[in-house]
């Protein structure tokens, strides 16, 4: 390969890369004026913070209600819990 066209493909893969970099920030980063935040961050602990609120909730209301008037609040737990629990498998 001579000398004109090695730097003729070290061109083009640095602008590929450039573009695949701004793209990768354009899906995963938010940005204000202020600050500049990871957008899969964000999510996941604001769907963290929601579960823990939900489940510290139903436990209170297990504890607070009878037996008989609870299972609406169990089966919350239960389905909260089962979300954040990987299924089991055979390798």
């Amino acid at each position: 390969m001579s000398e004109e066209n090695e730097n003729v493909s070290l061109t083009i893969n640095e602008k590929n890369k450039k573009e695949v970099e701004l793209e990768f920030e354009r899906k995963n980063y938010w940005k204000s004026c202020c600050l500049q935040v990871d957008r899969r961050a964000v999510k996941f602990f604001s769907q963290l913070t929601l579960s823990f609120t939900i489940i510290i909730f139903c436990l209170y209301q297990l504890w607070r209600l009878p037996k008989d008037e609870s299972a609406e609040y169990l089966s919350l737990l239960t389905m909260i819990i089962g979300v954040y629990v990987e299924a089991p498998r055979l390798h």
